[in-house]
């Protein structure tokens, strides 16, 4: 058999024969996580461009129960510099803003929150409050766990983040020097494309969200195709089926958790909380909006960069 492919194939004889077993155990298993579990593949990809941006994961365990927040943190806290501290989407994490802290200088101290019940942050324990006020609780539970209430500092968020951003800032006016809001979630003029039929499906189900109706939150490759259509405006992209697998079954592991804060979000009460509390906000403040925002979001990458190089120049010059 050897000489058969010898003869065939003459050049693979010059390969050693450990290089061209290990080149065919990678193809093979590389084949096998795509078609089978590509998820595996969405996970790992994940981790190393958070990895590549310069943020290490860490945990730390809440003093008064098993809760315990994950978050990535790219250099230290500075005495006298204020830390920026990013609070993602609705379903999103802290990979979310890799892109961005990739471009953060290295002295400036950045930490991207997992919030709870998203990325690998625990999920609400019984009886939480899972809405907004709950979630401000826990951030505030953060930001004394890993010392970053010791001096003001700057907060940032995007969606869901930017609503919790604002209300923080609301809230616990002494611990922010500075805020900066991307397309927050709250009641606007003109409901843009994606609320519209959030509120168009809850009318036609009674009153409520489902898993077939919710179109943040899709069940189908299909569907979770039109959602990056929409949320990609300026640069759509048709992804390969199988990534599109992958990237469900990741998101379908939250999907209970997930259902109920969407039903929580776009209440009445949640959509006016922050336009009701923004008085209350006494530092340096940024909204930041896009022309086409169907989802409250436009090109995060460019807004997120353009918000936090205004924001640094202010803070850091």
């Amino acid at each position: 058999m050897e000489a058969v492919i010898n003869i065939l194939y003459p050049e693979l004889s010059l390969i050693n024969p450990a290089t061209l077993a290990i080149a065919t155990v990678t193809t093979m298993t590389s084949l096998y996580l795509y078609f089978i579990h590509p998820s595996m593949i969405i996970q790992t990809y994940f981790n190393v461009m958070v990895r590549w941006c310069g943020m290490k994961i860490k945990y730390i365990k809440a003093e008064d129960s098993d809760f315990v927040f994950s978050y990535g943190e790219k250099g230290e806290q500075v005495k006298g510099q204020a830390s920026i501290l990013l609070l993602h989407g609705f379903t999103a994490d802290h990979f979310m803003f890799a892109p961005i802290v990739q471009n953060i200088p290295s002295y400036i101290h950045v930490i991207a929150l997992d919030l709870p019940g998203h990325g690998f942050t625990s999920p609400p324990l019984e009886g939480d409050d899972i809405g907004f006020h709950g979630q401000l609780k826990r951030v505030k539970q953060f930001v004394d766990l890993v010392g970053l209430s010791k001096q003001p500092f700057l907060v940032a968020g995007v969606s869901m983040g930017g609503s919790l951003a604002g209300l923080f800032a609301a809230r616990y006016p002494w611990l922010v020097s500075a805020v900066s809001m991307t397309c927050p979630s709250m009641k606007t003029p003109e409901d843009s494309r994606m609320i519209s039929e959030n509120r168009d499906n809850v009318l036609q189900s009674g009153g409520q969200l489902t898993l077939d109706n919710c179109p943040i939150l899709p069940q189908t490759p299909e569907r979770l195709q039109k959602m990056l259509d929409i949320t990609h405006y300026y640069s759509r992209i048709r992804y390969p089926q199988q990534i599109l697998k992958g990237v469900l079954k990741l998101r379908k592991q939250k999907n209970d958790h997930h259902l109920k804060l969407a039903n929580v979000i776009i209440s009445e009460e949640s959509s006016t909380l922050l336009e009701n509390n923004l008085h209350r906000i006494e530092c340096p403040t940024q909204v930041l909006w896009g022309k086409e925002d169907w989802v409250r979001i436009f090109p995060i990458k460019k807004s997120l960069y353009y918000m936090l190089c205004v924001l640094s120049l202010r803070l850091f010059s």
